[in-house]
């Protein structure tokens, strides 16, 4: 997923949503545009779904062709979090057009 009101890497909030360069999705714990995954846990769950398959690899995931990843965070890296970034992350997935949320707390 890419989101469309966003310009990577300008250091700007073009869309108004509160997150600077929120391309891929949002960091709600640290209230940034990095949503990557200080744990590895939530990398591993999105290649179960999403591994891109039929590229000789040898690993598929579940739901791989055409699916699309928002990567959302609400968890510090040492795992702490707030049950109100949790509904705001679900809050901004859902306002970005998500079907589908797949929530590894």
């Amino acid at each position: 997923w890419v989101n469309p009101g966003e310009i990577p890497d300008n250091g700007l909030d073009d869309d108004g949503n509160g997150f600077i360069d929120d391309v891929h999705g949002a960091d709600f714990a640290n209230e940034d545009g990095d949503p990557m995954d200080d744990q590895k846990h939530g990398t591993h769950c999105a290649g179960t779904i999403a591994g891109i398959g039929n590229n000789g690899i040898g690993v598929t995931g579940v739901a791989w062709h055409g699916v699309q990843l928002m990567a959302l965070k609400f968890l510090t890296r040492t795992g702490g979090g707030k049950t109100s970034d949790a509904v705001r992350a679900i809050d901004y997935a859902i306002a970005h057009g998500a079907k589908v949320l797949s929530n590894s707390w």
